[in-house]
């Protein structure tokens, strides 16, 4: 049952419809399944990250002569690394995940800025690489309303329990978080979609969460001259962090504003050659659609896309021809900011062909 007394301070101004909806998070959910499994990748990364070497987490020989079937991935990390949804595409696999019930309540409550204050998480068995996690959370309770140094709003506790693929308890959680800084208008900069608000603002994410369906252009339909449909990024300096760790490319000038300025004296940090070589490799498969290879690219830097820039790349087919039996095309692509061309490219790609359209 619903336990009513998690809501006994809730403001008198809270609607009905509210407070239910509420009321029900009080109940377990249901198990959600972690978006992807436990891989050695990100308990290295994780490990890089902190700085931590325990053989259990880096050497699967060590593991195993310790009675574990493979690398052990570190207590923390379970928290969010193997758990939290991923935010794109959005919804994935055209669901709509549990989210963690905390955002659901800042929503709700219109509180968009939450900070943990207090955590307690006891371990009852190891989580090993291949493992696959899920997660069932309840809302314990609801502070009266509190004014903090950092603002005015609530206090609330959730409980989550962690299992792995076989159903075994191997973590149980307690978290209380303090949300504050109620404004909608903060909540609807943030754009429609994304399982954080929060998120969303900061990584300048414009609410297009699902691919579009795939394309499949045909060589033989392809012309010289024809112009690809342009694709453009906004680069804010919480997207440029995202990439420093997507490519772990920890070089400062991708994440760090002071080195960026002094060093290589950038406007600000500035997106890496992996990401622009992505982009390209992007604008070209979100044309030509996922049976198309990219064969070659071929990138100029000859400024930067900086944080705060709004990335642009167009361009258009420039040859098309048969090579080594396969048909291809070349494009001459621009990637490109408001101040102007920034990162001149090329690329060939090579394309299906209709039965007898290409040359013998």
């Amino acid at each position: 049952m619903p336990d009513e007394s998690a809501l006994q301070f809730l403001r008198d101004d809270v609607p009905d419809d509210v407070r239910r909806t509420i009321l029900a998070l009080t109940d377990e959910t249901e198990p959600e399944p972690a978006p992807l499994e436990v891989n050695e990748y990100l308990i290295r990364h994780w490990c890089e990250a902190l700085e931590d070497g325990n053989p259990l987490y880096l050497d699967a020989a060590y593991a195993r002569a310790n009675a574990h079937p493979g690398v052990v991935a570190p207590p923390a990390s379970l928290l969010t690394t193997f758990l939290l949804p991923l935010r794109w595409p959005w919804p994935p696999d055209g669901r709509e995940p549990r989210r963690f019930i905390h955002y659901d309540l800042k929503e709700l409550l219109d509180l968009p800025v939450g900070i943990v204050t207090d955590i307690d998480v006891t371990y009852h068995a190891a989580v090993h690489a291949g493992d696959r996690l899920n997660t069932t959370q309840r809302l314990v309770s609801i502070s009266p309303w509190k004014r903090t140094r950092v603002g005015e709003g609530h206090f609330w506790t959730i409980d989550r329990t962690y299992r792995n693929q076989r159903a075994e308890v191997v973590a149980r959680e307690r978290m209380t978080i303090f949300s504050y800084g109620g404004g909608s208008a903060q909540q609807e900069a943030a754009g429609a979609g994304g399982w954080s608000a929060a998120v969303e603002e900061m990584i300048g994410g414009d609410g297009r969460y699902l691919p579009p369906e795939p394309a499949s252009v045909y060589w033989d339909d392809v012309r010289v001259g024809d112009a690809l449909p342009p694709l453009s990024m906004p680069i804010t300096f919480t997207r440029a962090v995202y990439l420093a760790s997507a490519t772990r490319d920890f070089s400062p000038q991708h994440s760090n504003r002071d080195y960026a300025q002094q060093r290589s004296n950038t406007r600000d940090v500035f997106v890496n050659t992996p990401f622009n070589m992505g982009m390209v490799s992007r604008l070209l498969t979100d044309w030509a659609g996922p049976r198309s290879t990219v064969r070659r690219l071929k990138l100029a830097m000859r400024g930067n896309v900086c944080a705060g820039d709004v990335m642009t790349l167009t361009g258009a087919i420039t040859a098309k021809y048969v090579e080594d039996g396969e048909p291809r095309v070349d494009a001459d692509i621009m990637i490109a900011t408001a101040d102007g061309p920034a990162t001149p490219c090329s690329a060939t790609l090579a394309l299906p062909a209709r039965a007898g359209a290409v040359p013998a």
